[in-house]
């Protein structure tokens, strides 16, 4: 069982500590590994993925911001290997990746992809005028999200799910979603009057 006082030694870098965590942790981080697939690589690569993101759990967790460490580790091993995936799968493993995934994973992280246009469609002018409408969408936001939401927006841009944000902000699922769709809302308003 992991204690308090093992966080505190392993995060000054008592090596008995940390290697206490992993040996406590391994079990979560096998289980994550199970339910992914890493192109050019094996379970092995994704173990150490899960394994890293537990070592930036232990580096980065906070007791003060009232977030047990175990949901902290696991949000954090779980980032790490979608991260890893996401960076070395192409789309003609997307498909594996989601049925490897199941039920479990899909009620609780929407499922949105996004694509990204070569900035060779644009010309110089088409540029200026997205990085002047972020400025100006920056400015609005600032104006017109609540304390709450610009949080919620903030933990977005860093590509958490709801659910990953319930947990650091201490709220429940079905606040954050609503928050979520409120700054959805505020967003496309904004977009839609610019355009016009």
């Amino acid at each position: 069982m992991i204690e308090k006082k093992d966080i505190i030694l392993a995060q000054s870098g008592d090596e008995d500590s940390i290697e206490k965590i992993i040996k406590e942790y391994e079990g979560a981080i096998y289980k994550n590994n199970r339910s992914f697939f890493l192109k050019g690589g094996d379970s092995d690569d994704l173990m150490q993925e899960g394994l890293i993101g537990l070592i930036k759990a232990i580096k980065s967790y906070d007791d003060s911001r009232n977030a047990c460490f175990s949901t902290f580790a696991n949000l954090c091993i779980r980032r790490q290997m979608i991260t890893a995936v996401k960076n070395h799968n192409s789309d003609k493993y997307k498909n594996l990746n989601q049925a490897m995934q199941g039920e479990g994973f899909s009620t609780h992280e929407e499922n949105i992809y996004y694509s990204y246009p070569s900035l060779g469609f644009y010309s110089p002018e088409d540029i200026f005028l997205g990085k002047e409408l972020i400025k100006l969408l920056t400015v609005f936001l600032d104006e017109n999200l609540s304390n709450l939401e610009k949080k919620v927006f903030t933990f977005l841009c860093k590509e958490y799910n709801y659910v990953e944000i319930a947990d650091f902000l201490n709220e429940s699922p079905k606040k954050i979603d609503n928050t979520i769709q409120r700054v959805k809302k505020k967003i496309l308003s904004y977009l839609s009057s610019y355009s016009k």
